[in-house]
């Protein structure tokens, strides 16, 4: 900050107005690059569609999959009801390692990757919902799922994982700004919440915090999707369950109402 101070205050020509636009790190690979543009102007962006199939790696409310496979028509959807009667502090359940953040959740994972996958940029989830009641919230958060034993999911142990980024949402905040948004990344005009129709399936673009992130070979990327949290896992920012939350949120992922996961590619260096 020095050099900005003196660059713009005391008009030193110390090299600031010459430095890289952009100085980004690379979570997972501990890494910090510089770039002219954000995005980077290699990031292509890949859907990964959610999907009912079991991947059989973590123990969640579903445990769903997300593929690069387009669903079926029969790909069905995900309910998710709340508030749970056992609830005590929130999504956070109880494992045999103590207090589970996953538990409880509804989830979507990735295959193990075949190889390094690294993103970069804005991140956003084209969500297909519908609710029981006049609006609703996405709580979303991606994740970085490490490999496990056998052993260790025979016996009910949850992987370990690592928070990539997060996005929220509430239902009748979905108007979008169209002048300021991009493909990639909606901007919301708060200014004019509308109801949801419960029952009536809505198309959601849920922005998630632009970020830089390897997934190393063998890991898996994951999905998590609520309307509410934890004071165990966020804290001051807690989404809390008052008294009129109480319902069913349904996540749809067939051919007609498809949801995915969009997320910006860049390759491996």
């Amino acid at each position: 900050m020095l050099r900005f101070y003196d660059y713009h205050l005391k008009g030193k020509q110390n090299g600031w107005n010459k430095r890289p636009k952009v100085r980004l790190h690379v979570g997972g690979h501990d890494e910090w690059r510089t770039d002219s543009v954000w995005p980077p102007r290699e990031a292509k962006y890949k859907p990964f569609y959610l999907s009912g199939k079991k991947s059989g790696s973590v123990t969640s409310l579903n445990d769903g999959t997300l593929s690069t496979t387009k669903p079926a028509a029969n790909g069905g959807s995900t309910d998710w009801d709340y508030p749970h009667p056992g609830w005590k502090l929130g999504t956070v359940g109880f494992g045999p390692q103590g207090p589970d953040p996953v538990r409880g959740v509804v989830t979507f994972t990735t295959e193990p990757l075949e190889k390094d996958m690294e993103i970069a940029g804005p991140i956003v989830l084209e969500l297909r919902a519908s609710s029981t009641n006049t609006d609703t919230d996405f709580v979303i958060k991606l994740s970085d799922q490490q490999p496990q034993s056998r052993a260790d999911r025979a016996n009910g142990l949850q992987p370990a994982s690592q928070v990539v980024s997060k996005g929220w949402m509430r239902a009748s905040h979905r108007e979008k700004d169209k002048k300021n948004s991009t493909k990639m990344r909606p901007f919301y005009t708060h200014r004019n919440p509308q109801p949801i129709n419960p029952g009536e399936i809505y198309t959601y673009e849920i922005e998630v915090m632009a970020c830089a992130h390897r997934f190393k070979k063998g890991h898996r990327i994951r999905l998590e999707i609520v309307n509410g949290d934890s004071p165990l896992t966020d804290s001051l920012f807690t989404h809390q369950y008052l008294y009129y939350k109480v319902g069913t949120d349904t996540f749809w992922h067939n051919a007609k109402n498809a949801s995915c996961l969009k997320l910006p590619i860049v390759p491996t260096k």
